[in-house]
Order: structure tokens, then C-alpha cells, then sequence
């Protein structure tokens, strides 16, 4: 992976999208179609192998198995999921459905940084959402409801990948790696991580189209996972 792909740029929201379905829920809660669950796990830790399922030009992905039961790992992403959603940059990474886009461009609900408002760049390893999750997320978040960032982006870019390098001789370690370094021969990848560029903040989410109905269950959706930054 010496070179990244052309930048995504939003389109214009069509007047009649697709609605993003809602995930399983968990005690009343919308477990994010990104996140893990305790019935997944990673197969066999270790260096780069040729047997690796997942990669992403040329970078070997965690491998993991079994389902999505038990219950979810809620600050952990699914590597292969999270692979999915994010190379699509347009998937909303509660539902897998279509993520809002504004007319200033996809998006994003992120949890604010010092270094972050006023910056004209975000790197971030989580995807975008649609409207109405987004609304059930920042409703229902007790971190984002008191301090975060509603962002329209314009401009998309696959930038780097987090996961494990194992160097010769030295202890494996996590790091991200931006898509040119050459040490991306020896990771094992578990994010893909985004540049979101000439990013707007916005003062508000956009309005629903209708008042959302609520459910028997209260559903909620827990806040950005500690990996999704």
C-alpha cells in the first residue's frame, strides 16, 4: 500500500433514501453494526500470514471468528466490519445503511477534541451515520450530549491503518501507520482510519424529516468506542 485512493467527495442527499436499518438491540440498547461481540474473537495473534482473510492493498487484516452473540464489546470495533464500513466512507456505522449526507457534505458525530474545532483536518477510525441514528445517539449519549462535534464533510480520504507491527527482534506493538510507510509489510491491520477534510460544524443536527416514533424499548445507542478516534 504505497498510495491512497482518490478522495471521497459527498454528493448532494437523494430525495428519497434508502433508510438505514437498526442493529440488534442489547438490554434496550442499539448495538452499532461496528462493534464486537463477546461470541467474536481474533484467531491466532501473531505476525503477517499469507492465510490472513481480510487486507487492504497488500495490508494483512485481523482474522476473527464466530458470531454476533453474547454480548457486545461496546469500546471495541470489529476489524473486519469496521474494514467494511469505513473503506465505503457512505455507510452509517450503526446500520450499515446509507450515512446523511447535508449539503455540505456526509455526516460525522464525533466526540470533541481540544485539537479537534478548529482544525482543518480529522482523522478519525469512525464511519459516518444517518440522520435518525445520529439523533438516537446524541439523545441518548450522556459524553456526546455534553461535548461533541456535529461535522458536514465535503471531503473523505483513506489515510492510515491502525494495528500491530511486528518489527524483527523487537515486541509487537500498536501503531498507526500512514498508507506510504513500509512498515505496513510487517502490521497486521485492525482500522482503517480517515482524514475528514474542510470539514463544517455544524451549530445543530439536522431536523428529522418526521418525528421519530419511539419503540417499545427505550433504544439507545452507546457512546464512540475508545478505538473509534
Amino acid at each position: 500500500m504505497k498510495t491512497g485512493p482518490a478522495p471521497h467527495r459527498a454528493e448532494p442527499q437523494p430525495a428519497a433514501a434508502r433508510e438505514c436499518p437498526d442493529p440488534p438491540l442489547f438490554h434496550g440498547m442499539l448495538v452499532p453494526l461496528i462493534l464486537a461481540w463477546t461470541g467474536e474473537r481474533q484467531t491466532e495473534p501473531g505476525p503477517p500470514r499469507d492465510t490472513d482473510t481480510y487486507t487492504v492493498d497488500g495490508v494483512r487484516w485481523e482474522t476473527w471468528t464466530g458470531t454476533r452473540t453474547g454480548a457486545p464489546l461496546w469500546t471495541v470495533h470489529h476489524p473486519a466490519r469496521q474494514l467494511d464500513l469505513m473503506d465505503a466512507r457512505t455507510r452509517c456505522s450503526v446500520g450499515g445503511g446509507p450515512a446523511h449526507r447535508t449539503p455540505d457534505g456526509l455526516l460525522w458525530l464525533l466526540p470533541a477534541a481540544p485539537a479537534q474545532p478548529g482544525a482543518t483536518a480529522i482523522r478519525t477510525a469512525n464511519p459516518p451515520l444517518c440522520l435518525r441514528h445520529a439523533h438516537q445517539a446524541l439523545r441518548h449519549c450522556r459524553r456526546l450530549a455534553v461535548d461533541c462535534l456535529v461535522l458536514a464533510v465535503p471531503e473523505v480520504e483513506i489515510v492510515a491503518v491502525r494495528g500491530t507491527v511486528h518489527r524483527p527482534g523487537a515486541d509487537a506493538s500498536f501503531e498507526e501507520l500512514d498508507l506510504e510507510d513500509p512498515d505496513l509489510d510487517l502490521m497486521v491491520g485492525r482500522q482503517l482510519i480517515a482524514e475528514l477534510r474542510r470539514a463544517v460544524v455544524l451549530e445543530a443536527l439536522p431536523p428529522l424529516a418526521e418525528p421519530e416514533q419511539p419503540s417499545a424499548e427505550s433504544a439507545a445507542v452507546p457512546p464512540p468506542s475508545a478505538e473509534s478516534r
